[in-house]
This record gives structure tokens, sequence and C-alpha cells, in this order.
């Protein structure tokens, strides 16, 4: 039995089938590169994809604040920054000098307004004058009590009588309650009579005088007994000179004394150096200070001797006279 011929293609139907499938090949080419999505778009579908919009191009609401004018000149940032104009730089200014640091003044201290005369009396001069001398250069008028018979009595009162704003009175030396206390030369003591001491007065102050006054040198004793201060004050009275009261015993007769003659009378009311310290010294002006305000007047002894006492008044002298003290001898009082 004979096998059946199967159909065969003929060439020209080979090479019209190549053909097109070359053909349909090269058109799958052309549509896989223009319709493949590009890089930049990824692989997100057109549906997910949102359009970005610039900041700059989105419209803002107008406020009320901004004016037609300003919203008119509104200019992108990115214009903004390359349309500055360039800004000169600043030369460097010179440095200034400093200012030269002004010293901190010290708050004056507040003092302490007073009134009154201040009446100082110096007692002990005598015994030379270069003690004497630092008193009578205190720029204000002061007292000076001269004891009598010693060797420059004579010249410390004739000093102080050539020395302008000062005062002389004789330092009668007179017994202290203590008998073993020497009080000096010309001095009025227990045994003597009304009329020795009336006698020994007028030859001390002859001695030393012309004086404004007389006050005692020690004399606790005498002063406490009006027999024997009874014919000192005669001779003062007698003189038209007045008498100092030192006060050397609290139980003196000679205010009574004195007011039985109708006679003026003054008593000390400091002692300025009992102590010599400087600190003790200006506690007791600061007392009499004190007591002038009350009374009007202050009357403070001190010594020639002390050391220090001269060159602490002068230092306080301008506060004091700041504070409203005027300075004065006794007779001025």
């Amino acid at each position: 039995m004979a096998k059946k011929q199967q159909p065969r293609l003929s060439n020209k139907k080979i090479i019209l089938l190549a053909a097109c499938i070359l053909l349909l090949g090269a058109i799958m080419l052309l549509a896989s590169i223009f319709l493949a999505p590009s890089a930049d778009e990824g692989t997100a579908s057109p549906e997910t994809v949102q359009e970005t919009v610039p900041v700059a191009e989105i419209e803002q609401p107008e406020t009320k604040s901004d004016s037609a004018a300003t919203q008119k000149n509104v200019v992108p940032e990115t214009q903004k920054e390359t349309e500055k104009p360039a800004v000169p730089e600043k030369k460097a200014e010179p440095a200034k000098p400093a200012e030269p640091v002004k010293p901190v003044e010290p708050q004056k201290k507040q003092l302490k307004k007073g009134s009154g005369k201040i009446a100082f009396v110096f007692d002990d001069a005598g015994h030379n004058v270069t003690q004497l001398t630092p008193f009578l250069n205190l720029p204000f008028p002061v007292t000076v009590a001269v004891l009598p018979k010693l060797a420059h009595s004579a010249d410390a009162a004739n000093a102080t009588r050539a020395t302008k704003n000062k005062e002389l009175i004789l330092h009668q030396p007179m017994q202290a309650i203590n008998l073993s206390t020497d009080p000096g030369p010309g001095a009025v003591t227990p045994d003597m009579a009304p009329s020795e001491i009336r006698a020994l007065i007028r030859e001390n102050i002859a001695e030393v005088g012309p004086v404004k006054g007389v006050n005692n040198h020690e004399g606790s004793f005498i002063t406490a007994d009006e027999m024997k201060i009874g014919p000192v004050l005669d001779v003062c009275l007698d003189e038209g000179i007045w008498f100092l009261d030192s006060r050397t015993n609290s139980a003196t007769v000679v205010p009574d004394a004195a007011k039985a003659r109708g006679m003026k009378l003054y008593e000390r009311d400091i002692f300025l150096d009992n102590s010599q310290e400087r600190a003790d010294i200006i506690e007791m002006v600061e007392k009499g200070l004190s007591i002038a305000d009350k009374k009007g007047y202050v009357i403070m002894i001190g010594h020639v001797w002390s050391k220090e006492l001269a060159a602490i008044l002068e230092e306080l002298y301008p506060e004091l006279v700041e504070r409203g003290y005027t300075f004065s001898t006794v007779s001025d009082l």
C-alpha cells in the first residue's frame, strides 16, 4: 500500500512567513521602546502619582495688613536672592581711647548737728614753754592756766598773752584730801589763816598776771572748806576776776560761797585726759558736746603735758565747726 505524501511549503511561502515574523518582532521592539515608563516615573501607576506644585505658585490668601502695592511687588525668593544689591563692607572704625576710670568718692559721713560754745582750758602750764606751744598754736580761742613760782611761770604767761585768741588765768595750787600729795609751790594749805591765804593769792596773781580768772590745781581739801576757799574768792572779787571751780571734789562748797558773795563763778564740766588713749579723749569730747547742746556751752579741762591732746583737738576742729559749734575763752562765755 502506497504512503500518503505530506504537503510541503513552497519556498515563497517560507520566505513570506519569515518576513512576517521579522516584521512582527520589529513592531514589538519599537512598542517596548516608546511605550515603556520613564525612570523618573518609577513603577507607580498614573492614578497614584500626584502632581507636585511649586510653593511659589500656590496662591496665598490676602491679609488685611498687606497693601496692594506690597502685593504687586512680590518677588519670588529665588529672584530676590539673585537681585540683592551688594552690601559694601564697613571699614573698621579706629578704637576709641578708653575713658579714665573715675575714682569712687567715699560717702561723706553724716555729721551729728549740735550747737553751743566750747571753752577749752589747759592746766599746768609753767614747767616749760615747749609743752605749751602746741596749745598756743591751736586755730581757735582757748584759756591757759599757769602755775605760780615755777622756773618758767612768767615765760608761759607772757607767751600766752602774746598769742591771739588765747586767755591767761592763774592755776592756783591747793591742798588735796590726800595730805601726802604735794600741790607744788605757792599752794593754799589747811594750816593757813584767811589773811595768809589772801596775801598768797595776790602774790601769785602779781607774778603771773594780769589774769582774767583763777582756777584750782588739786584742792579737793580746800574747796570743800568754806573757811579756806572763802578768802580765795574774796581776792577774786576785789580784783574783778572770776573763779573757775575745777570740781576735784564732788562735795565742793565753792558754788555756795560764790553765791553768798554775788560773784561770777564757772564750773568744769569735763576732764579730757584722765586717760591718754585717743579713743577715750574723743569720747570725752563727745560727752562735752552733749552738755553744750543742753546748756548752751561746755567747759572742758585738759593738761599741757598730754602728748596727743593738742593734735587730736586740732584734727577735730573742722568737723566741730561744721556741726555747728563755736569756740570761746571762758571769759567770753
